[in-house]
């Protein structure tokens, strides 16, 4: 490339104009490719992307990680008397000190009736075992929040159509809110199936929520002060053999 020169042997101006243009090209070009060398992988995603939990992982709390339905038992000091029968909310009221029953239907998770202090509430939630093999369509875990020094006990219970006599699981959700950070524990055997010596064998057998063996499921729910158990219901399976 030829750079003209005036007569008085200096560069004209479109020339050093033309010259600095280029050097400023240049540092811009290797300046962009050196800090693309050295940034760090995460810079290259969105927060949310290089947040995300890995496929299949869990979180801090110790619940997977993905979508889930949340549902809210409130322990409540006082009786509610609002109608909570629209299918509305992900919440059920209980006593926060006594004894009350969460019937259970088969469908899509809804809850139904979220009053527990003023009779039955009522709970809707898919088969989680229809074959009965003891890998479960879907997962519960669990969790007690609230006050430190709560307690709640659930068990799972059915009638048998045949003599009309109340089942329950020899196996019970126990939640102690104690201090500190309060973590997930799956609960999908206890509160999916109820484990009992129906036929007199002297063994113990399984029936998954909704087994035609049985009828009228419903958890038990025994509350001494526990504010709030909190349950998350995730796509994925648990092997309870």
């Amino acid at each position: 490339m030829s750079i003209k020169i005036n007569q008085k042997g200096v560069l004209s101006a479109p020339v050093i104009l033309g010259i600095v243009a280029v050097g400023i090209l240049v540092y811009i070009v290797f300046t962009n490719l050196a800090s693309f060398k050295t940034s760090p992988a995460s810079s290259l995603y969105t927060k949310e992307q290089s947040q995300a939990a890995p496929p299949g992982g869990t979180t801090g709390s110790g619940a997977p990680s993905g979508a889930h339905y949340n549902l809210n038992i409130i322990g409540v000091p006082k009786g509610k008397t609002a109608d909570m029968t629209s299918g509305q909310g992900h919440r059920i009221f209980v006593p926060l000190e006594g004894n009350c029953k969460i019937n259970l239907s088969e469908g899509d998770f809804q809850v139904l009736d979220g009053n527990c202090t003023d009779g039955p509430a009522a709970f809707q939630l898919p088969n989680p075992d229809p074959e009965n093999d003891g890998v479960t369509e879907y997962s519960v875990y669990a969790r007690a929040l609230g006050k430190p020094g709560g307690r709640s006990t659930t068990t799972t219970c059915a009638t048998d159509p045949i003599t009309g006599e109340e089942w329950c699981s020899v196996y019970s959700m126990v939640l102690v809110r104690e201090k500190g950070k309060s973590s997930f524990t799956n609960v999908s055997k206890v509160l999916l199936y109820v484990y009992a010596d129906i036929n007199g064998d002297g063994e113990l057998e399984r029936y998954p929520l909704f087994d035609s063996a049985l009828q009228d499921y419903f958890w038990n729910y025994d509350n001494n002060g526990l504010k709030l158990a909190q349950l998350r219901f995730y796509q994925i399976s648990t092997n309870v053999n």
